[in-house]
């Protein structure tokens, strides 16, 4: 477990890298409300690492001392922004990696972290692509969603019954306003957690969006 500065918070990181010497793109994987880095790293990051990306996930959640997220720190005005300073810090450090090329970096969120990734894709147009799965748009940030928006790769389950997909076709919408460069796969029979049948269908769609821009 390796660690960054945020503000006078220590964040924990967890990394994966591939062998051999960079510089590599990187991908920063944004964790959901339960704050399971962990388990999201081990679920994407073999696969990825051989395309060759760096990985890494932060405890974005040290920055508040939080375990869990809930609605309503989710919406106190305070956790969020905090959070994605945490992300925004997080990138720094990605960038100033020995291993990483700095111009290829990119954000993969989940959930609440999918709202992070499209928060982090709107203040920093430098990062190369945002995948925001089971996520959205955070409130009232329609008006600040523009053309230099990162592309961005929307995935959502039409039976989601935590982050409803009204919350998926209102972020393409959003972003077909602003003519920025996105694509959208909402998948009809799928719910919260995504079956293992469109399992490789999800990872295909992510490494051939990777392939297109990363």
């Amino acid at each position: 477990m390796d660690s960054y500065q945020s503000g006078a918070e220590e964040i924990r990181i967890e990394r994966y890298e591939p062998a051999g010497d960079g510089p590599r793109p990187a991908l920063l994987i944004v964790h959901g409300s339960g704050g399971s880095a962990s388990y999201w790293l081990s679920h994407f990051a073999p696969q990825l690492v051989l395309m060759g990306l760096s990985v890494h996930a932060p405890h974005y959640f040290d920055k508040t001392g939080t375990l869990r997220a809930t609605a309503e720190t989710i919406l106190d005005g305070h956790h969020f922004p905090a959070w994605l300073r945490a992300l925004e810090d997080a990138i720094g450090d990605l960038r100033a990696q020995p291993n990483v090329d700095a111009q290829r970096v990119a954000v993969l969120g989940i959930s609440l972290g999918g709202y992070l990734a499209v928060a982090l894709g709107i203040n920093d147009p430098k990062l190369r692509l945002i995948i925001e799965l089971s996520g959205g748009l955070p409130p009232s940030w329609e008006n600040r969603v523009s053309a230099a928006m990162p592309p961005t790769l929307v995935l959502h389950g039409a039976m989601d019954n935590v982050v409803p997909v009204s919350e998926a076709l209102k972020i393409e919408r959003v972003l077909a306003e602003a003519k920025a460069r996105y694509q959208i796969e909402i998948f009809p029979q799928e719910n919260r957690w995504f079956s293992a049948t469109v399992g490789p269908k999800l990872l295909m769609t992510c490494g051939a969006f990777m392939a297109k821009y990363l």
